[in-house]
């Protein structure tokens, strides 16, 4: 919307710190995903901050592009809107087609980023691979 970053922190530190000045700090009960004490009580001891106005925060924005931010920047993520009710939001009316939004039937599998293969298994493969590019075994030197 302004075609900058919203958080460009330096790190995943300044960037936390950046969403809570914005969105406010989060109370005991909207740290409930957080899985790790460590997590709970780092966010804890940020220093307190009230919620911005998003209107005033983002003056050139249309008060629909500000009511679908402030639905989707909320820090506990059970709290957010959905993918779903985002896209049916009014402020993206123009450009929600049902029809030409597919819905995967599974969930994706990202197994292929977690090869398997030993180093053994690489070396053949690889070996392989330059056999098809030069069948004769014997003029390679390694």
């Amino acid at each position: 919307m302004t075609r900058e970053p919203l958080f460009p922190g330096k790190d995943y530190v300044h960037q936390l710190r950046l969403i809570t000045e914005l969105i406010g700090s989060p109370d005991d009960a909207s740290l409930g995903f957080l899985r790790s004490d460590n997590a709970r009580r780092y966010v804890k001891q940020l220093p307190q901050c009230r919620k911005q106005q998003f209107a005033a925060r983002f003056p050139n924005i249309s008060s629909g592009a500000v009511d679908l931010l402030e639905k989707m920047l909320v820090f506990d993520p059970n709290k957010r809107i959905t993918v779903d009710e985002a896209l049916c939001h009014p402020y993206l009316s123009s450009l929600h087609d049902i029809n030409d939004e597919p819905v995967c039937p599974r969930p994706f599998s990202f197994d292929f980023e977690h090869p398997s293969c030993s180093e053994e298994h690489i070396k053949e493969l690889i070996w392989r691979e330059s056999i098809k590019f030069n069948p004769d075994p014997q003029s390679i030197r390694i």
